[in-house]
């Protein structure tokens, strides 16, 4: 029974790749077909995308309705698509070598075209070559998996802040001041008598002279008056003293680490050390050289991740599963106060050997 196998792929070259290995596998005429709407075509298995890119003729094919509707729109932007019938006990090669050459997720992209309204392929015009090349750098990073590295800084500075401070406020205060005085008054006596006897000489010299006599009376009143005079002030003014704070925070930072996985040769019974302590090496110059402990401080904890991860007791088994375990166990061989500065080396050597069954 044959069995259809579809690889789309963005450019003509990773295409004809794919192509060429399928020949060499076998496949000729009987089996491959290649379109495109890229100028330049694949060789020998070329078919017209007028005639074999409508999803009529992918049906034909052997392709399910929905996907030849995506593969048609695909082609149309641009895109190349090789198609290999196959035997049943041939399909996963042809699968493998499509694979191989990163062919693009067919559910991944097919969302894109749905979030763009696109419903079902139409005799709409192919892409122009400018078009063509934006949507190829839209989706250039379609299945690459991005890791950043981030760091955060910390900035210290200084502000003015209020701390509090004083108002001064003047009233005016009425107070009643009272004093008794002693006053003067004169007052005017007429005392008038009847006096009957013979006048003197003395009489008699200026008795018929007029004359006039005036007293004045005098007294005392009490006078108030008010003198203002300076009792006191308040000065009010600031003195600036200075002093030093230590301030500080945490920060943190991405670190992503890049580890070779072992291959086939790796066995079950254990993974020698000399294998793993030159890339331990490697790691503790990528992360640790600019600490303030040399390698010899590092290496207990890279040989203690490494001789944990070949323990039979955590064999396989997910680092965040063992690490408090192992935590208590490291704190009884080694100095407590290193653990936080070499946790991360028993973490990578546990890691790096478990990656290795």
């Amino acid at each position: 029974m044959a069995k259809t196998i579809v690889g789309l792929y963005d450019d003509r070259a990773t295409a004809r790749k794919v192509v060429e290995q399928l020949e060499a596998k076998g496949f000729g005429e009987d089996h491959l077909r290649s379109t495109t709407y890229e100028d330049g075509g694949l060789g020998d298995y070329d078919v017209d995308p007028k005639e074999g890119a409508t999803p009529d003729a992918l049906q034909g094919y052997g392709i399910p309705d929905d996907e030849a509707d995506f593969y048609a729109e695909a082609v149309r932007r641009g895109g190349v698509l090789v198609i290999a019938r196959v035997h049943d006990q041939d399909a996963q090669v042809a699968a493998d070598i499509m694979a191989r050459h990163n062919a693009v997720p067919y559910e991944q992209r097919a969302a894109s075209y749905r979030e763009e309204g696109f419903e079902r392929y139409e005799e709409a015009e192919p892409y122009s070559d400018t078009e063509i090349r934006e949507e190829r750098e839209r989706f250039a990073d379609e299945g690459v998996a991005r890791m950043k590295e981030i760091e955060e800084k910390l900035k210290i500075g200084k502000r003015e802040v209020v701390r509090g401070g004083v108002r001064v406020h003047k009233y005016v205060d009425t107070d009643m001041v009272e004093e008794t005085l002693r006053l003067r008054e004169e007052h005017i006596d007429v005392d008038r008598r009847a006096v009957d006897r013979e006048a003197t000489a003395e009489d008699l010299a200026d008795a018929f002279t007029e004359d006039e006599v005036e007293i004045t009376e005098r007294a005392e009143e009490a006078v108030v008056e008010k003198e203002t005079r300076v009792t006191g002030e308040v000065a009010v003014g600031k003195d600036v003293d200075y002093r030093e704070e230590k301030v500080g925070g945490e920060v943190r930072k991405t670190r992503v680490e890049v580890e070779e996985t072992a291959g086939q040769e790796a066995v079950a019974s254990g993974v020698e050390w000399e294998t793993f302590a030159p890339k331990f090496r490697e790691h503790y110059d990528t992360a640790y050289a600019s600490t303030d402990y040399d390698y010899d401080t590092y290496e207990p904890a890279y040989r203690y991740g490494y001789d944990m991860a070949n323990d039979t007791r955590y064999r396989g088994r997910d680092y965040n599963e063992v690490e408090s375990d192992l935590h208590r166990d490291y704190v009884n061989r080694h100095d407590e106060g290193l653990w936080d500065e070499t946790k991360d080396a028993v973490r990578h050597a546990y890691n790096s050997v478990k990656r290795a069954f």
